[in-house]
């Protein structure tokens, strides 16, 4: 029996048979109904930026909050630096147009009551509650002053959202209301900018959570362009990754929970990759996922960049990170649902789309599917594979490079998430 088909026989054979070291959801004791902190956006950082020196000058940075609210904290990180960074002042604005601020939303972050603030290496800092209504999907503006030289911040590499960058050596521009001191924009061939910013957290009722969708380039929205590399910059700024669709399903359905984005493109989940890719999925877990304020859920789409680069995963070592993973979050309280692997036949890439890295996925989508381990399976492939042939993306999903999807296709992958299956805060309302 050639080896491939022995692997997928045992894969078979062992899919269900639950084992006694994956423990089930602890479930979290009942809470009382008060306001508490939730997740309203997050950036997982994914390394420090190479080609974006910042020194003496302001970054105004353009996120769209899944959650709206009328108090709020922010979240700055140095986690991948060498060295200590003294951020601010920092303020946080309703955007107007372009990098302008609506007049008189703008409002001071501070942190422990300063206007600056100084980050270890590894550290994140939050600030203070800060006093400003707004809605979901309204977008906000996040200014930093950087007053030293910082050679490689820390970023978000792919942010499928333009920012804006003050002149090298021009100073502090974190209050002003015009966009004018903002020449720079941040996207080129890649969309970067988000420096520093890690998340933003609102004060929220008790029963509302948030779900953290983990994952690579497809959970961060990335669209390849087809043959000259890149981005399809087309549609950026149109808040259209699968992340943002299953928000707006959440809110359309009255469902009190908020959707953070936990992608970082070109991410492995046994491998820590390139700088500008992040620690390996198993290694940034805990933090990105499970740190989240008021997690629920998290949806875990992750494992086709492993199976793709040198020395490619193998099916069992794929599912012995996903039972990892699935322990972590019960041991947490938190529930976790896995989403199969989509279609990778046909990629630009060639390491993708060979018959190996098919079989594998395969492989590793079948355990998936058979599992009972984790709390609830979304099956990404069948929401997406052409049904001509399963091992490609359907032409109508296709963004371009035969590997991430356009926007019809993201929401494609929010459609295939079901809605009663993700996990509401359980609490008891007292006088």
């Amino acid at each position: 029996m050639a080896a491939a088909a022995i692997v997928v026989l045992v894969v078979l054979l062992t899919a269900g048979k639950p084992r006694s070291r994956i423990p089930p959801l602890r479930r979290r004791a009942a809470i009382t109904c008060t306001e508490h902190w939730v997740g309203s956006w997050a950036a997982s950082p994914s390394g420090v930026s190479i080609i974006q020196p910042l020194e003496d000058r302001t970054a105004r940075m353009i996120i769209a909050p899944h959650l709206g609210g009328s108090t709020l904290r922010v979240d700055l990180a140095n986690r991948y630096a060498v060295a200590p960074v003294t951020l601010g002042p920092v303020t946080i604005g309703v955007r107007g147009s372009g990098a302008s601020l609506v007049p008189g939303s703008e409002r001071a972050v501070t942190f422990a009551g300063r206007q600056s603030v100084t980050i270890q290496p590894g550290a994140s800092a939050v600030s203070d509650p800060i006093g400003l209504r707004f809605r979901a999907f309204q977008d906000l503006a996040i200014s930093v002053y950087v007053p030293g030289a910082v050679k490689y911040p820390s970023e978000h590499f792919i942010t499928r959202q333009t920012s804006y960058l003050s002149p090298r050596g021009s100073g502090d521009h974190a209050a002003a209301t015009s966009g004018s001191a903002f020449a720079e924009k941040t996207t080129g061939m890649f969309s970067t900018g988000w420096y520093f910013l890690d998340g933003l957290d609102v004060r929220a009722p008790g029963r509302t959570g948030a779900v953290v969708a983990f994952g690579d380039s497809i959970t961060d929205g990335d669209q390849g362009k087809p043959r000259s590399g890149g981005e399809q910059l087309a549609t950026i700024d149109t808040d259209g990754r699968y992340p943002d669709d299953l928000a707006r399903r959440l809110i359309a359905a009255g469902i009190d929970l908020s959707v953070l984005n936990a992608g970082i493109s070109g991410n492995q989940l046994l491998r820590s990759g390139l700088p500008l890719f992040g620690p390996s999925g198993l290694t940034r877990f805990a933090m990105d996922a499970l740190g989240q304020a008021g997690v629920t859920d998290v949806i875990v789409l992750e494992g086709i960049n492993d199976i793709a680069h040198t020395p490619p995963a193998t099916a069992s070592e794929l599912i012995a990170a996903y039972e990892r993973l699935i322990t972590q979050a019960h041991e947490a309280g938190v529930a976790i649902q896995l989403g199969t692997l989509t279609p990778t036949g046909g990629a630009l890439s060639s390491a993708y789309a060979q018959a190996a890295a098919e079989s594998v996925r395969d492989q590793v989508n079948q355990w998936i599917r058979t599992q009972r381990f984790s709390d609830g399976v979304v099956d990404f492939d069948a929401a997406v594979r052409d049904p001509a042939d399963p091992s490609r993306i359907l032409p109508a999903y296709n963004g371009g490079d035969s590997l991430h999807f356009d926007l019809a296709g993201y929401r494609a992958l929010a459609s295939a998430v079901d809605l009663a299956l993700l996990e509401r805060p359980d609490c008891i309302q007292r006088p």
